[in-house]
């Protein structure tokens, strides 16, 4: 399968139906009409994949504890998160403890979702510091590490409002699911629908009464 979008194309045809495919046909999917020499209401064009193997600075990271997005993802599966500070450098918390990884050596990082942390009304000037910090404090050690009561999710929210300048205004968990986390994912998976879709049936056709991802 190709990695998510990295080769989507989308076109218009005909009614308005949109059609995706990795390959432009020599028929429309649609209506089976000829496509050489047609003006296209829209013109093929690339869909921008929200999967990355780049960390951006200053972002939270997102990606299936068990396998990939692209491979086997779907709703409903445990997710790791993770946070990057202002060189992009990774720090996460798992039954291993805190790790920090520079740009260019984090392997177990490749097709996450990046989010910057500005879309978020904080102001995490600090963050830095508190993540530095993090990599010797005996909370996050591996021994303290637990699935439900001391997790990835729990690391980063104390991060976060420790780095938050507002001390009056604490983020919680439903706030950065519901801001952050399940925006992004929503999204990823309508555009894994239609990449699966083009991959079995060679196009997916979306509007009117066809089938909405």
């Amino acid at each position: 399968m190709s990695t998510l979008s990295d080769s989507l194309l989308c076109f218009q045809h005909c009614s308005k139906i949109n059609v995706f495919c990795f390959t432009i046909p020599n028929n429309c999917p649609a209506c089976e009409n000829e496509l050489s020499n047609t003006d296209l209401p829209i013109p093929p064009f690339r869909l921008p994949s929200p999967l990355t193997s780049e960390a951006k600075n200053f972002s939270l990271l997102i990606k299936p504890t068990f396998g990939n997005f692209t491979r086997d993802f779907k709703r409903g599966d445990v997710l790791h998160i993770a946070l990057s500070n202002s060189e992009s450098k990774i720090f996460e918390f798992n039954e291993n403890g805190i790790s920090s990884s520079s740009f260019g050596s984090y392997l177990n990082w490749t097709n996450f979702l990046s989010v910057s942390l500005a879309t978020l009304p904080y102001a995490f000037s600090e963050l830095d510091k508190v993540l530095e910090n993090t990599i010797t404090m005996d909370t996050w050690a591996a021994e303290r590490y637990d699935e439900v009561n001391n997790n990835c999710f729990d690391y980063v929210i104390s991060v976060l409002n420790a780095a938050n300048n507002n001390s009056n205004s604490k983020l919680t968990k439903i706030q950065l699911t519901q801001e952050i986390i399940s925006p992004a994912i929503n999204r990823t998976i309508r555009l894994l629908s239609i990449v699966r879709n083009v991959s079995q049936n060679g196009f997916f056709l979306q509007g009117n009464h066809f089938e909405e991802p």
